[in-house]
């Protein structure tokens, strides 16, 4: 297996801790989002997640906070956990930048808008380095993935969607979703939208309870403020 390929395997520990699912001996799962905000979908998701009293977690692009500052606060606002999903999500800064600059720089973004710096991290496309990890590590972040595909970003249909959730999750789950699409905006998610209350009923009934990655792992949602 080349370089590359462990990179880009987001479940690979080679280059650094990487966290996929949580302890097992429970029946938790975490619901997750990449790339928002964007609207009107990320507030389209909001609305189902309140009418259903569930809590996510948002791995949000620091460019995209800029562009939806309300949108950010409100998931703040309505309990859900916020992670870094990079400023501008794009794989190459992971290659060619040894400091990983977008990291620190999302960082200003998303505590500009929200108050708070997030001590979560999700690479974006799950592509890893080492000197990436490395600098995730140094800021005191948790490299955060997942271990549930839904590849919601290709828009398959929402029975889909649903479908391979069902079929994958299991106690300690972390499934990834999309509330955005990298820094395109307005960009359609209604097959995940139309998805997700079937999803949330499908594993209640099953026994499942929903809770944000923080909660999961047993770690803080965000980092200390500076003294």
């Amino acid at each position: 297996m080349g370089a590359y390929t462990l990179a880009a395997w987001p479940q690979s520990q080679l280059y650094g801790r990487v966290v996929s699912h949580g302890p097992g001996d429970a029946r938790l799962v975490a619901l997750t989002f990449d790339d928002g905000p964007n609207d009107p979908a990320t507030s389209r998701l909001l609305d189902v997640l309140a009418a259903k009293d569930v809590k996510a977690t948002f791995f949000v692009v620091g460019e995209n906070v800029e562009v939806y500052p309300d949108t950010a606060r409100r998931i703040v606002a309505e309990g859900h956990a916020l992670g870094n999903h990079s400023y501008r999500h794009r794989k190459r800064d992971a290659l060619l930048d040894p400091g990983y600059g977008e990291l620190e720089r999302a960082q200003r973004a998303i505590a500009a808008v929200v108050g708070f710096r997030p001590a979560l991290y999700r690479a974006p496309n799950g592509f890893h380095t080492p000197w990436q990890l490395r600098a995730v590590r140094r800021a005191g972040l948790v490299t955060v993935h997942w271990n549930v595909q839904t590849k919601d970003w290709e828009r398959p249909d929402p029975d889909t969607i649903v479908r391979r959730v069902l079929e994958h999750v299991r106690p300690g789950a972390i499934v990834l979703l999309h509330d955005g699409d990298d820094t395109r905006h307005g960009s359609d998610r209604a097959p995940t939208v139309e998805a997700l209350p079937q999803i949330i009923d499908a594993l209640r009934a099953r026994g499942y309870r929903f809770v944000t990655v923080p909660e999961l792992l047993g770690v803080p949602d965000r980092l200390p403020a500076p003294r």
